[in-house]
């Protein structure tokens, strides 16, 4: 008698199920996510600020004079709980070797640093709690050129060039909608137009009219990247 091919298959099937089947659930694998973590906590006073050319983040850098950052997150106003900001930045490779709280260019190069921390050795989560920082678009600038460039001849030692504090505190309202002295009808800094504004002429052009001294030879390569942009954005959107 012929056995059936079909009904052969059927049982060996069944058989090989069986085996396979103990009754026992088993929990599936989670995924665990591994390199160092970072959380940022603070105050960030002028989040919304900036203009939509940056972000504000918290990023990875494998170097200090790195120019642009290794992994990043962005900073926004949804992660504001009770007036402090959390941000977690996790899963960093072990090449990282700083986490800064700064301002990222849409490329991801870096402009501007508020806060940072090493992490070169670090085996647990790093709390980085950077207090309460002013990170507006003007403070970038004065704190990042004003401070460190233009007030050693305007303001830093008591004295001036051409009656131009930018020194911190003096400097806002001595730029905004103030009248020029050496460049006739137009004005320091003209908000929403950085083109028409004498800040923007004398850092971008080597010689401007009625201006003596050339300004642009002394802006950095790195900082006609980066400053330079910075300034002409925040007078382009209001000069807040």
């Amino acid at each position: 008698m012929r056995k059936n091919p079909i009904i052969i298959l059927w049982a060996l099937t069944v058989c090989l199920l069986s085996a396979c089947d103990d009754g026992r659930i088993y929990p599936e694998t989670a995924a665990t996510a591994e390199g160092k973590t970072v959380v940022m906590e603070g105050v960030l006073n002028g989040l919304d600020n900036w203009s939509s050319n940056y972000r504000v983040s918290i990023a990875g850098f494998e170097d200090a004079n790195d120019e642009y950052a290794s992994v990043s997150k962005v900073i926004t106003t949804s992660d504001i709980k009770d007036g402090k900001t959390t941000v977690e930045l996790s899963g960093l490779k072990s090449e990282i070797k700083l986490v800064r709280l700064c301002i990222l260019d849409r490329l991801r190069r870096h402009i501007v640093t508020f806060s940072e921390v090493d992490v070169s050795n670090a085996t647990e989560p790093v709390k980085m709690d950077v207090g309460t920082v002013n990170i507006s678009m003007f403070n970038a600038i004065q704190q990042n050129y004003f401070n460190t460039t233009c007030a050693n001849c305007h303001g830093a030692s008591n004295r001036a060039a051409a009656g131009l504090y930018l020194t911190e505190g003096k400097s806002y309202n001595a730029l905004v909608g103030a009248d020029s002295r050496k460049v006739e009808g137009k004005k320091l800094v003209e908000p929403n137009n950085a083109a028409n504004s004498v800040l923007h002429m004398v850092l971008n052009q080597q010689s401007v009219e009625g201006i003596s001294m050339d300004h642009y030879d002394l802006v950095s390569e790195k900082n006609k990247l980066t400053i330079l942009p910075l300034i002409d954005s925040w007078i382009n959107n209001g000069a807040k």
